[in-house]
C-alpha cells in the first residue's frame, strides 16, 4: 500500500491529486492521511484526518508544538498500518521526518519519497531560532534518510544545503487529468461590463499582494473571481469585498472548480513577495494552469518565476504595489492578452501536456513497483 500525506485538508492540493487520479485509474491500493485544519469535518474517500484546529500561515511555539502533535498522529497511522505499507509518499518536512523516523524505528524495507513543496527553514525565516534550529535538524535528517528527493523546479535545488542520496526528481506542478471536459464557460463568471476579469484561486496570505488586488477591484478597474482560504483577514475582506457587483467570491473550492473560475477569466494573478525566500523560488500550479488553461499569468517582476512568464512570452510582470499595479491595468491592451494566452497554450501542447503522464507512467512506476 502506498500512504500519501501532506499537513493540510487534501482538498485542493493539485500537487497531490494527480497521484491520487493515477491511483484510481491504475487500481493501485493507497491511502490519504491529511490534517483538517479548521476541523470542519472533511470527507473523502481512503482518507484518514487529524482533526486538531489549527490557522494556516502562523508561528511561534504554539503553531510549533500543533505541528509536533500531528507529526505524531502521523507515526501513529502508520505504526497502524505498518504491515501493508510499500511506499510513503511524504510532501514536506512535517510529513516526511515522522515517515524517515518511522521507516528506522521498526528497520521496515519501506520507500520514503520526500516531495519538497516548500523549503520548511525558508517558510520559518521569521520564527525564533529555537524554532528555526529544531526544523533544520530534522531537514538534515530527513533528507539522509529518504530514498528519493522530488523538487518542483529545477532551481529549488539551490535551497537544499545538504548532500542527497541520489539526483533529485523534479516533477513541476503540472496538472493531470484524464480529460477536460469539465471545463465549460460559465454564464455565473460572467459580469454585466466589458472591464477584464482578473481570477485568483489559492491560499490567502499577506505577501500574495491581495489586499492590493482587492482595493484596484473595490475601486471598479476590473472585474474579480477570487476563490480560497488561509488568512482570516483576507477572508473577511474577500466577504466584504462580493457585496460590489463587479467582485465574486466563492471561499474554499475543489481543484476542478477553481480551474473553471479561471478558465472564466482574461488573466491569472500570481503575486508573490520577494522579501519571503520561498517565495524567490516560488513554482505555482498557477503557471501551468495558465497554460492549460490558455490565460495570460500576472506574477512579480525579481523572481524565477517572472523570468519564465518573460521568457516564454505568456504574461506579464510588475513590482509589488498598488500603484504599479493601478499602472498596469491602465496600460494593458487586449490584443496583447489574446497573444500572450495563445504563446501560454502553444508552449502547453508543445513541452508539457504528457509531462506528468509520463513521469508516471515511467519513473515513478519503477519507484512504486
Amino acid at each position: 500500500m502506498i500512504i500519501l500525506t501532506r499537513s493540510n485538508g487534501i482538498y485542493s492540493s493539485p500537487r497531490i491529486e494527480k497521484y491520487i487520479e493515477y491511483f484510481v485509474l491504475r487500481e493501485i491500493d493507497y491511502l490519504v492521511v491529511g490534517w483538517d485544519r479548521v476541523n470542519s469535518n472533511l470527507q473523502r474517500e481512503k482518507t484518514v484526518y487529524y482533526r486538531k484546529k489549527s490557522g494556516y500561515n502562523v508561528g511561534g511555539f504554539k503553531a510549533a508544538i500543533d505541528r509536533f502533535k500531528w507529526m505524531f498522529f502521523l507515526f501513529k497511522i502508520l505504526f497502524i498500518n505498518r504491515k501493508t505499507i510499500s511506499v510513503i509518499h511524504a510532501f514536506d518536512l512535517d510529513t516526511a521526518f515522522p515517515a524517515c523516523v518511522f521507516k528506522i524505528i521498526f528497520k521496515r524495507k519501506v520507500i520514503v519519497l520526500f516531495d519538497i513543496c516548500d523549503w520548511f527553514s525558508a517558510t520559518l525565516n521569521n520564527q525564533r531560532k529555537i524554532i528555526l534550529c529544531i526544523f533544520k535538524l530534522m531537514e538534515k535528517f530527513t533528507i539522509k534518510h529518504s530514498d528519493e528527493v522530488i523538487i518542483c523546479e529545477p532551481e529549488r535545488i539551490e535551497q537544499i544545503p545538504y548532500k542527497l542520496n541520489r539526483p533529485e526528481l523534479v516533477v513541476p506542478n503540472i496538472p493531470f487529468f484524464s480529460d477536460t471536459n469539465f471545463l465549460y464557460h460559465d454564464n455565473n463568471y460572467k459580469f454585466d461590463n466589458k472591464k477584464i476579469t482578473f481570477s485568483y484561486v489559492g491560499g490567502f496570505s499577506k505577501f500574495r499582494m491581495l489586499d492590493e488586488l482587492l482595493n484596484v477591484a473595490e475601486k471598479g478597474f476590473i472585474n474579480l473571481l477570487i476563490a480560497g482560504y488561509g488568512n482570516s483577514q483576507i477572508e473577511e475582506r474577500c466577504r466584504r469585498s462580493a457585496l460590489f457587483d463587479n467582485i465574486r467570491y466563492f471561499g474554499k473550492v475543489k481543484y476542478k472548480d477553481g480551474l473553471n473560475i479561471m478558465y472564466n477569466s482574461d488573466i491569472i494573478y500570481a503575486m508573490y513577495s520577494k522579501s519571503n525566500p520561498n517565495h524567490y523560488y516560488a513554482a505555482p500550479n498557477k503557471y501551468y494552469e495558465a497554460m492549460m488553461l490558455g490565460k495570460p499569468i500576472l506574477s512579480t517582476k525579481g523572481i524565477s518565476l517572472g523570468s519564465k512568464i518573460v521568457m516564454n512570452d505568456i504574461g506579464y510582470i510588475i513590482d509589488e504595489s498598488e500603484q504599479a499595479l493601478s499602472h498596469f491595468l491602465l496600460n494593458l491592451d487586449e490584443s496583447s492578452m489574446t497573444i500572450k494566452g495563445a504563446n501560454a497554450n502553444n508552449l502547453w501542447k508543445e513541452k508539457f501536456m504528457m509531462y506528468t503522464s509520463n513521469f508516471l507512467n515511467s519513473k515513478y512506476l519503477e519507484i512504486i513497483n
